[in-house]
């Protein structure tokens, strides 16, 4: 079989997520992946810098994509539908790569591995978040300035509510479904909720 770098780092994220990184052994690795420590090692020289490989392919390049072309005078409801749409591309993506029996709340799991051991972790999401909640921190004030909702609101906490609800997997998630369906459930649940949300201070 030929082996590329795309292929190990796909497989080798749905091992992490599954599995998480105390568990996922080299020789784990290997089993999983189908192939022998040294084509691993021509791609990767350890288990540790595997997983900062697919912390950058599988996060950090996910939050540039939904943070990319992002413009200071977009609106609320605006807002709403373009970070979904974006959303739902990189999900599109992940199924298409062929991202299988995991479930979204995993997620979670691996980004708390991530920020024990990934390298200056924290405050590069730190970093990401505070742009999260500048945009929709900018949407917000745009649309008060417009009057399509209430001026009466904390900009700031409401922000945050929005934030959380756009990143956050959904509590009601079904576990006994596939990946597909769940991430696309959870989707339309949280767009759901920012929606009302915005519903709840429209003028």
């Amino acid at each position: 079989m030929k082996y590329s770098r795309e292929y190990i780092l796909k497989r080798a994220f749905d091992v992490f997520m599954t599995k998480g990184y105390d568990s996922a052994s080299i020789s784990v690795l290997q089993e999983e992946l189908n192939m022998s420590r040294g084509a691993m090692y021509r791609y990767f020289k350890n288990k540790e810098e595997l997983f900062n490989a697919v912390i950058d392919e599988y996060l950090f390049r996910l939050f540039e994509k939904i943070l990319q072309n992002n413009q200071d005078d977009r609106k609320l409801d605006n807002h709403i539908e373009i970070l979904y749409r974006r959303q739902r591309l990189i999900i599109n993506a992940f199924i298409r790569a062929g991202v299988t029996h995991i479930f979204f709340l995993n997620y979670t799991a691996l980004m708390i591995q991530a920020a024990k051991y990934y390298p200056n972790f924290l405050n590069r999401f730190r970093i990401i978040n505070e742009q999260l909640l500048q945009n929709w921190k900018n949407a917000i004030k745009n649309s008060i300035e417009a009057g399509e909702i209430r001026s009466d609101i904390d900009v700031d906490i409401m922000a945050i509510i929005f934030n959380n609800a756009s990143v956050k997997e959904s509590s009601d998630v079904d576990c006994d479904n596939s990946f597909t369906v769940n991430i696309t459930q959870d989707m339309k649940r949280r767009k759901e909720v920012m929606d009302y949300l915005y519903n709840l201070i429209k003028i």
